[in-house]
Formats: structure tokens, C-alpha cells, sequence
């Protein structure tokens, strides 16, 4: 068990855990989106048993299904896999993630499962992570910090890190590399998204409204391979969803 961490209000972190070590994410005031992300660490540059639950580049074959793929289609699927909330979306059948529910990667590979939820389960699958453009449409003249610039300071302090090994660090430099300059859509913990109804036929939306949490509540994920985990304190202060006071959160890593 690793000792209590601070994700900063208003910034990221990021952690490695290893397959089946637990994080547990922390609203400690009560009042704190915190954007969550799990990134699948290579196991061929780890050389680790989560290479069992790695996505196959041909699921399923017959004799002949390799030899009708591309070369470039190829070299798309064998990116690194990050969880993905549009795969688990269709694979949960449900918008909202609750105990016992399995999240998957972009490849529908299992990567992390949640495992307890003392909130009242109230988190979104559907926002994108904030960013330089989403505070300037919200009138923000100037810098604001954001849930998307998070992450990649996260990760970048990461792999400067003095605990991760030399195969950790390989494999964070080829994560790094498949992700670009993309970032996956993140498991938003604790946000306040309700769909509503509008109207008659099949039109709907939705609303960015205060958190439901209370000071103390934590979600805790199981790792089902390596991953790194990223967390962003979401610094959103124009909207209500973090009260409009953006504040630290903790995290900590279970063996």
C-alpha cells in the first residue's frame, strides 16, 4: 500500500499500477470532478502477465482472415491500448459505470474494473476533457488551465520519474508515441452529467450540473493489467460542476 497522494487542484497526476493493485480515487472535499484515464503499459517491453488480456491483432481467425487485412489497418491496430468510453458504453450497455463493471480499451480489452463506490455513483462517460478551446468559448481570455494540458504534463512528469524502471520508461516513450497528439475521452468521476428528454421522438441533452458527492467519497479500481492511470482535478471554475471552486483530490495505490 502506497502512501496518500495529492492530485493538485486544477491539475494531473500519474500513476503506474500494476495488475492487480487497486487505485483509490478520492473526492476529499466533496465538490471535485476528477478526469480519470488508464493506458495500457506494453507487456512486450515489460515482459509481465499482462500480456494476457492484451487485445489479439486478429481476434478470432481462420486460415485465411490474417492475409486480408492491410498493412495499414495493421499498423492502426497494433497501437497501444487506453481505456475507451465509447467502447464501454456498448460493451456495458450503460451510460453510468457502477460496482462490479469491467472497463474496456479501444480493442474491447479489459483493463480496469470498479470495485467499490462509497459516492452515490453519479460519473460521466460522455464529455470530452476540458481544453484551451472549451474555456475560450466560455469567455476565458488568456491561459486556464486544462483537464486535456493535465494529462500530458502528467504523463510527462511521469516518465521523468525517478521510481520507473528503465523497461517502464520504454514503454511509456512507445505509449506516448502511438497516443500522438490525441487524448481518449476520460471516466469523469463524480461529474454531474443527467441526460434529459426533450420534447417528443427521440431528442435528447444534457446538463453540466453540481456534483452529488460529499466530502470523503472515493471510487476504487482494480488494475486487470498494467496501466498507468492519469487524474486530472478538473479546473473548470465557469460551470458548476466542480461548485466553481476547483480543489485538490487524493489518490492512493492498494496491493
Amino acid at each position: 500500500m502506497s502512501s496518500v497522494q495529492t492530485v493538485p487542484a486544477r491539475r494531473g497526476a500519474a500513476v503506474v499500477v500494476k495488475a492487480g493493485q487497486k487505485v483509490k480515487i478520492s473526492n476529499t472535499h466533496g465538490n471535485q470532478v476528477v478526469d480519470t484515464w488508464a493506458l495500457a503499459l506494453p507487456s512486450a517491453a515489460l515482459k509481465t502477465a499482462s500480456s494476457k488480456v492484451e487485445a489479439p491483432l486478429y481476434p478470432n481467425p481462420t486460415y485465411d482472415s490474417p492475409s486480408k487485412y492491410s498493412a495499414a489497418a495493421n499498423a492502426a491496430a497494433s497501437a497501444s491500448e487506453y481505456m475507451s468510453m465509447c467502447h464501454c458504453r456498448a460493451t456495458l450497455l450503460k451510460v453510468t459505470p457502477t460496482v462490479g463493471d469491467v472497463m474496456v480499451s479501444q480493442k474491447r480489452a479489459p483493463m480496469v474494473k470498479v470495485v467499490e463506490d462509497t459516492s452515490p455513483g453519479v460519473h460521466d462517460t460522455l464529455i470530452a476533457a476540458c481544453d484551451r478551446w472549451r474555456y475560450s468559448e466560455l469567455g476565458v481570455n488568456g491561459y486556464h488551465e486544462s483537464c486535456t494540458d493535465n494529462f500530458w504534463d502528467a504523463l510527462n512528469a511521469l516518465s521523468a520519474s525517478p521510481f520507473l524502471v528503465a523497461e517502464e520508461k520504454k514503454a511509456l516513450e512507445a505509449l506516448q508515441g502511438d497516443l500522438g497528439s490525441k487524448i481518449p475521452d476520460p471516466f469523469n468521476l463524480f461529474m454531474n452529467i443527467p441526460v434529459t428528454q426533450e420534447g417528443e421522438g427521440a431528442k435528447r441533452g444534457v446538463s453540466f450540473e453540481e456534483p452529488k458527492t460529499k466530502p470523503g467519497d472515493y471510487v476504487v479500481l482494480e488494475a486487470l493489467r498494467d496501466v498507468i492511470v492519469v487524474m486530472s482535478a478538473c479546473p473548470q471554475n465557469i460551470l458548476t460542476i466542480n461548485m466553481k471552486t476547483p480543489v485538490d483530490a487524493h489518490f492512493q495505490v492498494l496491493d
